[in-house]
């Protein structure tokens, strides 16, 4: 029996209007990274799609044509207002990732940002340093801590969904550090020990060393690394860390706040097997966080929970938790919007703000229809997030720089 692209092309147009089952959207074959081709470029896919209808006179060709016609007519356009940020180089508009073949990218004015890779005396993995070029500034720079995705085992420190904001903001004059971390051959905590490591390295010398003001810190992190960036603002608020830090804002990209799934908004596995570490009626991210990242060591789930380590937290330790920006999208198969809600919620009852929602210095910006890393394609969701980004950075430091508080 041969195989018919037009099935596989039919169930991929169908599944733009739907969430595929969290965490399934990052298992074969209804990815999330494919689905969200189809979402952003519905309108050609329909044309494409209604001319191979025409031509082969398939009715499955021409029942996924109108599937993306309708995902085209039913998705709300967002203006583009790229023209506040720096160009991007060609490459990198086919994908983000491409930002790992740059040493330097276009600044403001004929200027030039330099991406410098280091892996400092002491650290088990490097470094990137964005900064503008030139002489250094006569003022400190803002830094910002990035900490890439991958589930836990993939990504590098370049290749980010969100480089086009660090593009942005090391022209805007920050310096961005987005350190890297131990992978496939880690054992838990080492991925977290990698970031902080990272952290104590900047704070140590490599602010000073860039000129960069530590009274102004901002972290980041997409996916799993926004999971390693919440734990290790965790121990910052229990002033945990083997030096003090205290954080501007976090900004956080579809972060996997809840590995365990305690909100229970993912798949439930309907069968047991001893084999591969799987119980009867475990969430599906569960076992893959507990297998894949753990190595089946499951005393070590107290150090790897984000959420219940935020339950956990006295109300000062929570109110001394840094202004945060969510970014997720509503229809993510892979790490569940929910999470990001509850996350939230319980940071807003922990603080004097409980009860009203979230806290007035948060913010969840739910992306119509996202999905997982929907940025990785160039379009209107894509635009929208980094301006909605910066815009809520910025706002927050020109608040702080008022001095009128955190909201």
């Amino acid at each position: 029996m041969e195989f018919d692209p037009s099935i596989y092309v039919l169930c991929l147009s169908l599944a733009t209007h739907v969430r595929v089952p969290p965490p399934f959207g990052q298992v074969p074959p209804l990815l999330d990274v494919f689905i969200v081709y189809f979402q952003c470029f519905s309108p050609f896919c329909s044309l494409l799609f209604g001319t191979l209808a025409l031509c082969y006179r398939s009715p499955t060709w021409l029942l996924s044509s109108a599937s993306c016609a309708w995902a085209a007519f039913g998705r709300p356009c967002w203006p583009r207002r790229g023209a506040q940020r720096p160009a991007r180089p060609w490459l990198t508009m086919l994908h983000p990732y491409f930002y790992w073949f740059y040493r330097r990218v276009p600044g403001y004015g004929g200027g030039e940002v330099h991406i410098e890779r280091l892996w400092p005396s002491g650290l088990e993995a490097p470094i990137d340093v964005w900064y503008e070029a030139g002489a250094a500034p006569p003022r400190p720079r803002p830094i910002l801590l990035n900490v890439h995705g991958g589930a836990w085992r993939g990504g590098e420190a370049r290749i980010s969904p969100q480089a086009p904001i660090w593009q942005t903001l090391a022209a805007q004059g920050f310096l961005i550090v987005s350190c890297e971390y131990r992978r496939r051959r880690a054992q838990w905590p080492d991925q977290l020990d990698d970031c902080r490591a990272a952290l104590m390295w900047l704070v140590r010398e490599g602010a000073a060393q860039f000129h960069g003001d530590l009274e102004d810190l901002t972290i980041a992190g997409a996916s799993a690394g926004g999971h390693l960036v919440a734990l290790l603002l965790a121990e910052a608020v229990k002033k945990q860390l083997p030096l003090p830090v205290t954080f501007r804002a976090a900004l956080l990209f579809y972060p996997a706040l809840d590995p365990a799934d305690r909100c229970g908004s993912t798949v439930r596995l309907p069968f047991s097997c001893s084999l591969l570490g799987v119980r009867y009626q475990m969430s599906a991210l569960e076992w893959f966080f507990e297998f894949f990242v753990l190595k089946s060591q499951r005393h070590c789930w107290s150090s790897a929970e984000p959420l219940k380590q935020l339950q956990e937290l006295r109300k000062e330790q929570a109110a001394a938790w840094p202004p945060t920006l969510v970014v997720h999208g509503e229809r993510d198969g892979v790490v569940p919007v929910e999470h990001s809600r509850e996350f939230l919620k319980t940071l807003a009852e922990l603080s004097e703000e409980g009860g009203v929602g979230l806290r007035s210095c948060d913010q969840l910006l739910e992306i119509p229809g996202g999905r997982h890393t929907f940025e990785i394609v160039y379009c209107d969701l894509s635009d929208m997030s980094y301006d909605c980004t910066l815009a809520w950075l910025h706002q927050l430091r020109s608040v702080h720089k008022d001095g009128s508080g955190q909201g």
